[in-house]
């Protein structure tokens, strides 16, 4: 007897736009869960990606995942990416900063208020939705009830044990930036490193922190890196072994550990069907890694009860 693949039911996915208080219109996904709702998951996305890396084909995806256990999901577009206008390709420029203040606040916001009043919110970022997840938190521009991160970590040298390593990063983002400043902002489409451009200013930003090896605002009056340890929320980091540059598995831990509240730390060291672990975009956009995502939503389900 042959037996049919399982395929989840798709859940009914509403998008509309969030408006930032500095005026930036963001798109979201919001997908409802079919049964008595845990909590709101916002998910929030990597560089040069957007919102679709949590919207596999056919409901394999983590925003769907998640829906199926019984978390409403908002799944969100950074200003600049995807459908959030105007794109950079058509004059949107940012900064780091941007993504604290402004974005992620507005998003938590909406969560809280319009999608899950009376639920908890819990934050799940992949890379530089991870880092800034914890920014924001530390520096009270969001409260979340738990954050769960993804690969995140700045590249900041006291992070790295690796001297080879820390020195390929600042030759990448010098490429970077050099790159930047004679397009007009870094075109990661044309070049394939991701679907979505980075403005000039980002850029500028990310090669700034790498080079003065100190992770603050913009105006150099917030310290984000000594902000992690007013995190006091649980906070959980998934690293995979073969995750070996954008944030290797030492790097992601000692950035995890600088938050207040003790972080739960899980490496990956291989896939569902034994094969190799994830990729840094795999965690994410791996149908084999499941078995981590279940890890996940069970941490998040204990995190909130």
């Amino acid at each position: 007897m042959s037996r049919v693949p399982f395929v989840p039911a798709p859940r009914p996915v509403e998008s509309l736009d969030v408006r930032t208080a500095d005026g930036w219109s963001l798109r979201v996904d919001v997908r409802r869960s079919l049964a008595a709702p845990i909590g709101v998951a916002v998910l929030a996305h990597a560089l040069m990606a957007r919102r679709s890396e949590f919207d596999r084909p056919a409901g394999a995806g983590l925003g769907s995942f998640l829906a199926e256990r019984g978390w409403r999901v908002v799944s969100f577009d950074f200003r600049g990416h995807g459908d959030s206008a105007p794109r950079v390709r058509d004059g949107g420029t940012f900064g780091y900063d941007a993504f604290v203040t402004g974005d992620l606040p507005a998003i938590c916001e909406f969560a809280r208020s319009e999608v899950g009043r009376g639920l908890p919110v819990v934050v799940v970022g992949h890379s530089l939705g991870g880092h800034v997840a914890l920014a924001a938190q530390g520096t009270g521009t969001i409260y979340a009830d738990a954050v769960a991160t993804l690969a995140a970590t700045m590249w900041l040298r006291q992070l790295d044990p690796s001297r080879l390593r820390w020195w390929t990063k600042r030759a990448t983002v010098e490429a970077m930036l050099a790159l930047a400043r004679r397009v007009g902002y870094f075109p990661a489409r044309a070049i394939r490193l991701g679907s979505d451009d980075e403005p000039r200013a980002l850029i500028e930003d990310i090669a700034q922190v790498v080079r003065s090896e100190v992770w603050t605002s913009a105006n150099g009056r917030i310290d984000y890196l000594s902000s992690l340890s007013q995190v006091r929320v649980p906070v959980m980091q998934i690293l995979s072994e073969n995750d070996k540059f954008e944030c290797d598995a030492e790097s992601g831990t000692r950035f995890a550990e600088r938050c207040g509240a003790r972080p739960k730390i899980v490496r990956v060291t291989r896939a569902d069907d034994g094969g190799e672990p994830p990729t840094h975009m795999g965690l994410v956009t791996n149908g084999k890694v499941r078995g981590v995502w279940n890890q996940l939503e069970r941490w998040l389900r204990e995190a909130v009860a």
